[in-house]
């Protein structure tokens, strides 16, 4: 390789095309990061030159060399570039392997500049700043040759656009205006009207100083590539410079960079299999455990664990993706489409219009906040083999076992194994018979890491066990909603309807002593205990509305019951009051709590249960 330090006129004088390849990332650049940074650096220089040209206003004139001479240059950091074998009558093309958020920041930069000048009346100087941006008109083939950077296809229209009709006068769409590329531009023109506005300096002096920098002052480390260098090895070594790249990121450009070598259509694969990853939805972050990770790295990692049957780290994604490509029969096309097929039976996981049993269930698996059985879930609705009452059976399975050993308050920390477990066993199970493979499945669990509590085991852990502050709110509501709904024995909607706003309420207070007396048949501290123990327990708890939940928050029973019959419209409080009108005390919150478990055994039925037969 060679290296250069050069001056943006160096890079962007000639008629070349820089190319950012398809398989990069979108343009990702913010204010805040990158922007800001990179205005406040040419500000300095600008106004280094600046203070030089005054320093020599009295004296004799200076040329432009003579300033540069005297001013200190800005580096800007490096770029990487990959040389592209071109016909004769073709333009120098150059690859970028690494520096295209750089690259187009500056183009977007000298097309702000370039407007500024223009709508001041300094027309020259505009086209002095378009010099960076286009190559000659007379010596191009293609419209798109006109650029001397090009970004990937995602960004095209936003940058043609502001290239071409400058700060956007014509009229312009929502899409382009939210484009991270046109708030650059915008950024850059607001920043340079500013400037000009808060100095004392004529423009003329300040477009001055602006051209003597851009064209002298602010540098770049360039590194070109020659044929013996691996250009993938560098990309990926650069990658944690900057904006970090994505986990996807690196597997796209790996994966489309093997498709060149075996001379695939590289584009044609990237429309098909993975435009869509480049969208922001695919970008956005999203939980995954107590981190939040873009989601199309979310995606492939359970992806990967589903090809490999073994547990991949997120840390670890781009290593164990390229040890699953180097040891698969697989080849490229196949993989991507793969993957592609794939990620739109993720996305239908998070499908909020889906309103069946399987709705219900990835309903409830998201507010349990576990994402250990998308691998085997993922090989389930991805096998269009399996029919759905078996994919039916398999969820409702699961859903129990999860739900039964979170009220039981039982661990979760083998889940990861336990789920790739359950994906062998799928994956060499007759698919007529997925549900009772997941059955048989989970009933030969036994050890406390992994077993699938029977009744008697759920109904102590219901009665006896302090729910409040173990089991996050979101997690009970879920479990309430539940049992409103068998209890109403109604559709999902109108019930879900009704609970989601209502809000985790203690029956008998947290702070009872003032409203509440003790039974005085034990001694005090007795009885206090025992009445502190109670009142965390799943008996004790309900579900109301903000306003209700605060009007009777300490309140005597006499005082809760009567307003709760007054304007509860839940089953599950019109039960309470219907069974325990008069009183409310640690004997009638086990009762209740025992009411209640027999509702969940129901809802979520045992490892023994004939319902799975």
């Amino acid at each position: 390789m060679e290296s250069n330090t050069l001056t943006l006129s160096d890079v962007f004088t000639k008629d070349i095309r820089y190319v950012v390849p398809m398989f990069q990332r979108p343009y990702v650049w913010n204010e805040e990061e990158h922007w800001k940074l990179l205005w406040e650096d040419i500000l300095q220089v600008v106004n280094e030159e600046l203070d030089k040209q005054n320093e020599m206003s009295g004296k004799e004139a200076i040329s432009q060399r003579d300033s540069e001479n005297k001013a200190s240059p800005h580096f800007l950091g490096a770029i990487v570039l990959d040389q592209k074998t071109n016909p004769i009558k073709k333009l120098e093309t150059r690859e970028v392997i690494d520096g295209q958020q750089r690259l187009i920041t500056l183009q977007v930069f000298l097309s702000a500049a370039q407007e500024f000048a223009k709508e001041n009346g300094f027309n020259k100087k505009s086209q002095i700043f378009k010099r960076l941006i286009y190559n000659d008109k007379v010596i191009i083939e293609e419209d798109k040759s006109l650029f001397k950077v090009w970004p990937i296809e995602r960004d095209r229209e936003a940058y043609r656009y502001l290239m071409e009709t400058g700060n956007g006068k014509e009229q312009t769409s929502s899409e382009i205006e939210e484009h991270q590329i046109y708030q650059c531009y915008q950024y850059f023109l607001e920043r340079l009207n500013e400037w000009a506005e808060g100095e004392e300096e004529p423009i003329g002096n300040l477009l001055e100083a602006l051209e003597t920098t851009i064209w002298h002052l602010i540098k770049l480390v360039v590194i070109d590539l020659d044929s013996n260098d691996d250009a993938q090895v560098i990309f990926e070594t650069l990658n944690a410079r900057g904006t970090p790249l994505l986990a996807a990121d690196l597997i796209k450009n790996y994966s489309l960079r093997e498709v060149i070598h075996t001379k695939q259509k590289t584009e044609s694969l990237y429309e098909n299999y993975w435009k869509e990853f480049d969208e922001d939805k695919w970008r956005e972050e999203v939980s995954q455990g107590r981190l939040e990770r873009p989601r199309i790295d979310v995606f492939i990692m359970h992806w990967l664990t589903m090809k490999t049957a073994k547990q991949v780290r997120a840390k670890k994604l781009f290593p164990s993706f390229k040890k699953y490509l180097d040891r698969t029969n697989d080849d490229i096309e196949d993989l991507l489409k793969d993957i592609n097929h794939y990620a739109n039976v993720y996305l239908g996981f998070s499908d909020s219009e889906r309103e069946d049993r399987i709705g219900l269930f990835f309903n409830r698996l998201e507010v349990m906040d576990t994402t250990t059985p998308y691998p085997p879930l993922l090989w389930m609705f991805g096998n269009n083999s399996i029919p759905d009452e078996q994919k039916r059976t398999a969820v409702e399975v699961i859903e129990s076992w999860l739900i039964r050993r979170m009220l039981c308050k039982l661990t979760t920390k083998n889940y990861n194994n336990i789920f790739i477990d359950l994906l062998e066993a799928l994956k060499n199970s007759n698919p007529d018979e997925t549900g009772q493979t997941v059955v048989e499945f989970f009933r030969s669990k036994e050890g406390e890491s992994e077993y699938w509590p029977d009744n008697k085991k759920l109904k102590e852990s219901i009665v006896e066990l302090p729910y409040w502050g173990r089991i996050n709110q979101r997690r009970l509501k879920m479990v309430f909603r539940a049992l409103e709904r068998e209890l109403r024995k109604e559709g999902f909607s109108e019930s879900r309807e009704i609970t989601e706003t209502l809000h985790i309420e203690h029956i008998l207070p947290r702070e009872w002593a003032h409203n509440w007396s003790l039974p005085g048949i034990q001694p005090e501290e007795v009885e206090r205990m025992e009445r502190d123990k109670m009142k965390h327990t799943f008996g004790n708890l309900t579900v109301l509305t903000e306003k209700l939940n605060s009007s009777v928050s300490n309140a005597s029973w006499d005082v809760k019951q009567e307003k709760i019959h007054d304007h509860s419209v839940l089953t599950l409080n019109k039960e309470l009051i219907k069974k325990w009108p008069d009183r409310w005390n640690e004997e009638t919150i086990k009762e209740r709590g025992l009411e209640l478990a027999k509702v969940v055994v129901e809802v979520w039925p045992e490892p023994d249960s004939s319902y799975w037969d």
